[in-house]
């Protein structure tokens, strides 16, 4: 879990993984030099709602990709997942997802998720296909990090590339190189919490950051990148959109 300035949302969202049924689980937190003055006490606090909660400090900001990267260096557990800081997981979320895995033999998987507001309402149900492949995802990416789980026994630890966007997309894309697909569990086990001012409307970043992935991880071209970017990504990107709406 990626800390940053979330006081106000990250005790909620600890909890609900507290209140997870399956019990044998750690939680690595790792703040990523939060400038609010309130960080260590928070975080203080945090560590100790339960024995299985570490925090570590990054030793300096570096965006949510690495400091899930520490998290991930440091996790010791068969299987690997992830949970931002205001975001919030269904008490069944672990149990149903591994025993899924585990059952069907899937290394690499994801749920549907629920968008909600501030408040935890949730409003729309975010559905990914059944399977997705290192070919389909060029285009797009819904997935969401709360969601995903890999069985790192089998395809091993790797690290989000050194991205400031994109960086989960890009980890997933490395992984589908080794993998056939990314399977998903057809039920909703957690909540995106849409926070005001959280997200940016900047869509040329948003651009950049999608053809820095392309270049970076999938080793393509500026040419080629920019061109699917704006022929494939970006239609996707609109139709994901209106689908909400509509």
């Amino acid at each position: 879990m990626p800390y940053y300035n979330a006081a106000k949302y990250i005790k909620e969202t600890v909890k609900a993984i507290i209140a997870q049924t399956y019990t044998d689980w750690e939680l690595i937190i790792v703040d990523d030099c939060s400038s609010a003055p309130e960080t260590a006490e928070v975080l203080t606090m945090v560590e100790a709602m339960d024995c299985r909660i570490r925090v570590l400090k990054a030793k300096e900001n570096g965006g949510a990709g690495a400091a899930r990267n520490i998290a991930i260096a440091e996790a010791q557990g068969r299987y690997l997942s992830f949970c931002d800081s205001d975001d919030w997981w269904y008490p069944t979320k672990l149990e149903e997802q591994i025993r899924f895995m585990e059952e069907n033999n899937y290394p690499f998987t994801c749920t549907w998720y629920e968008d909600a507001n501030e408040n935890l309402e949730p409003y729309y149900t975010m559905k990914q296909d059944e399977k997705q492949t290192y070919k389909s995802m060029i285009a797009g990416c819904n997935v969401g990090t709360p969601g995903v789980m890999i069985d790192i026994q089998v395809l091993g630890k790797k690290l989000m590339p050194r991205l400031r966007r994109a960086e989960d997309w890009g980890l997933w894309m490395m992984y589908l190189k080794d993998t056939e697909y990314l399977i998903t569990y057809p039920k909703a086990l957690w909540m995106y919490r849409h926070v005001p001012g959280s997200e940016t409307s900047n869509k040329w970043k948003q651009m950049k950051a999608v053809v820095n992935m392309y270049q970076q991880v999938l080793n393509m071209n500026v040419l080629v990148s920019w061109f699917i970017c704006i022929f494939i990504f970006l239609p996707n990107n609109i139709w994901k959109k209106l689908k909400k709406k509509f």
